[in-house]
């Protein structure tokens, strides 16, 4: 039997490793599946923007070779003249943004923006490292659906701070839905600088969300089995039972 100093270590050396593997594993087998269900999510949230009945975002391929229709059909005849299709260098921006108030009629807003930094590499990470967390697998499932809806959370959040920065709360847009003090705006740029444009945030979240699931399931299960002790501490000390090296 390993001493347990030994079984530490390697659980320290192991669980890292182990996460790592898992991460390059997810990121070596990205594909655009990921970027269409992205996408389709996102228009199924963002149909309507949160409070505001009058505003939406569509979500769109960058990469489509139908674009300029696909805008059309969403903004007839309101194409930017200004639009200009992404470059064939350009491999990292997949989805387009397209912000619309339907009380500033004619007037859009155009957001590009990549699938992998805003969803994928966050989720992966979360996926990664409770893979390899030590725990019953039972746990690790409940963790993963917990991981999963709070790392989409955390996605829908990243893209309102991204579409307020850039339009809704921007009252020299057009199709703004509120106007911002000096204050709000600053604190919008402040926001999108660190959730969206920071390339290393969605890594840190990742951990985040990854620590407050773990923590989570552990602090659930040593509540769940105070009763159980209780119960049985109780059973040995009442009458009819014995306490231990009694007898």
């Amino acid at each position: 039997m390993l001493e347990p100093r030994m079984v530490l270590r390697f659980a320290l050396i192991a669980a890292p490793l182990s996460a790592l593997l898992a991460f390059a594993t997810l990121s070596s087998t990205w594909t655009d599946a990921y970027a269409r269900g992205f996408r389709a999510a996102g228009n199924k949230v963002f149909s309507q923007f949160w409070i505001w009945p009058q505003a939406s975002v569509t979500f769109l391929d960058l990469r489509s070779p139908t674009l300029f229709a696909d805008i059309d059909a969403v903004t007839p005849g309101t194409l930017p003249a200004r639009f200009n299709p992404p470059k064939p260098e350009d491999i990292v921006q997949d989805t387009l943004l397209v912000l619309q108030n339907k009380e500033a009629f004619g007037a859009i807003g155009m957001v590009r923006t990549s699938s992998r930094p805003i969803g994928y590499w966050p989720t992966a990470a979360v996926i990664s490292l409770l893979i390899a967390t030590p725990m019953r697998w039972i746990r690790k499932l409940v963790g993963l659906l917990l991981g999963l809806m709070a790392v989409h959370a955390f996605i829908a959040f990243r893209l309102t701070i991204l579409l307020l920065k850039t339009g809704f709360a921007d009252p020299i847009k057009e199709f703004h839905l509120f106007g911002s003090s000096p204050f709000w705006q600053d604190l919008w740029r402040r926001l999108d600088e660190v959730f969206a444009d920071n390339p290393t945030f969605p890594y840190v979240a990742g951990v985040f969300i990854w620590l407050l699931v773990t923590v989570g399931i552990c602090g659930w299960s040593v509540w769940r089995s105070k009763p159980a002790a209780a119960e049985a501490e109780a059973t040995l000390l009442s009458p009819g039972g014995e306490r231990p090296g009694d007898g």
